[in-house]
């Protein structure tokens, strides 16, 4: 089964009562599960009416250095171009 569709199912929620939910077309939601294929926007509005907008974020998430040392290490150069 799709993730998402699974997401929406434990939580017992139609295609209909989660675009409505969602703010979004009953068809966004098909074509989501179907295929995979939607906005961005979509996403985050699905991800938010399904409190899973933690999962977007850690896609986007960047650790940052801690330490002098760990600074150094990423190699980062200055140069002329």
């Amino acid at each position: 089964m799709i993730p998402a569709r699974e997401a929406r199912l434990a939580q017992n929620l139609s295609r209909k009562s989660l675009a409505k939910m969602a703010g979004i077309s009953e068809s966004t939601i098909k074509r989501f599960e179907s295929n995979g294929q939607i906005t961005l926007d979509a996403l985050i509005l699905i991800a938010t009416a399904l409190s899973a907008t933690r999962q977007i974020a850690e896609l986007f998430k960047h650790e940052q250095p801690v330490s002098f040392e760990e600074i150094k290490q990423t190699g980062r150069t200055r140069g002329r171009r």
